[in-house]
């Protein structure tokens, strides 16, 4: 196949499932679309052959497609697109029901291969799909559009079991200087507004990785991804300073907002309640000594 690396660029970006076969059957290429409906790898399965029955795939009375009724073998034999449903083996041991179209592949009028097209067509449980919705949304403030503590206690652990094991997490402890006041004297719309602003310029002003949860009222929590112990203090420091240059255009200029941090790193030893629970000690030493402040404690071995 001549042009087999031009068809690679072609379909990399193709949202339906594409592997190319030669005539003997044997995969040349795999794109991230059919890894992502089989759970083979590129890696998994070019240089294989598609008789290999990693795909193992069987119609409806369980009859094997790969061993004599092929889509590809009918395609390259009739000289001519064949299209089936079908039901691929997921590398994680479940059925998948897949459309497959095999159209025939030609060079210089001889044909040297087939392209193999499949979708996805499992019907979606829109209860299931409501419940998973639903689920995520519980885990979001609805003031802030931040990540709240039910995220912090339910998903974040089981997203942390993912972390590299060298991986240094920095914790930033957050509390909104005379918030309390704010709202009495202001009202808690304007209040609200403040949270709001301050929440934005924080979460703008971070990696995509990194995790914002509204902690209580007016206290937030930033956890820190693939933090440089020695920039955790620039990076606290950063956002203090945004937060205190920022503010809603719909408040009265004269509502300045400044915030305390407290600061600290995960250690291995420890659980994330004690790093919080230090963070939390730091940001109240910044409020004691005039508020609108950082102080970054270690952990104290």
């Amino acid at each position: 196949m001549k042009t087999i690396e031009k068809l690679k660029i072609l379909f990399e970006s193709f949202h339906e499932a594409i592997y190319i076969v030669n005539k003997e059957r044997q995969i040349l290429y795999f794109n991230p679309e059919a890894s992502k409906i089989s759970g083979f790898s590129k890696d998994d399965m070019v240089h294989s052959f598609c008789f290999n029955n990693m795909l193992n795939h069987v119609d409806d009375t369980g009859v094997n497609m790969c061993n004599g009724r092929c889509p590809l073998v009918d395609s390259m034999a009739l000289n001519e697109v064949t299209e089936k449903y079908m039901y691929l083996h997921h590398k994680n041991g479940h059925r998948v029901k897949v459309f497959v179209r095999a159209i025939p592949y030609e060079e210089d009028g001889e044909i040297v291969g087939a392209i193999e097209v499949f979708t996805d067509v499992t019907e979606s449980n829109s209860l299931l799909e409501k419940l998973q919705i639903q689920k995520r949304l519980n885990m979001l403030d609805p003031l802030t559009g931040l990540f709240n503590r039910r995220f912090l206690n339910e998903e974040f652990p089981e997203l942390a079991k993912g972390f590299p094991s060298d991986e240094k997490l920095g914790v930033l402890f957050i509390d909104i200087d005379d918030f309390k006041m704010k709202n009495d004297r202001y009202g808690h719309l304007i209040g609200d507004e403040v949270l709001k602003t301050i929440s934005k310029t924080i979460q703008y002003n971070l990696k995509a990785n990194d995790f914002v949860i509204r902690y209580g009222g007016d206290e937030l929590l930033v956890l820190l991804r693939y933090i440089d112990p020695d920039n955790i203090e620039y990076i606290a420091e950063k956002l203090r300073i945004l937060v205190k240059n920022s503010g809603s255009r719909e408040i009265n200029k004269n509502v300045t907002t400044t915030i305390s941090v407290g600061a600290t790193i995960l250690d291995k030893n420890e659980s994330l309640l004690q790093a919080i629970n230090r963070a939390d000690h730091a940001m109240y030493l910044a409020k004691s000594k005039g508020a609108n402040q950082v102080v970054f404690i270690e952990k104290d071995y």
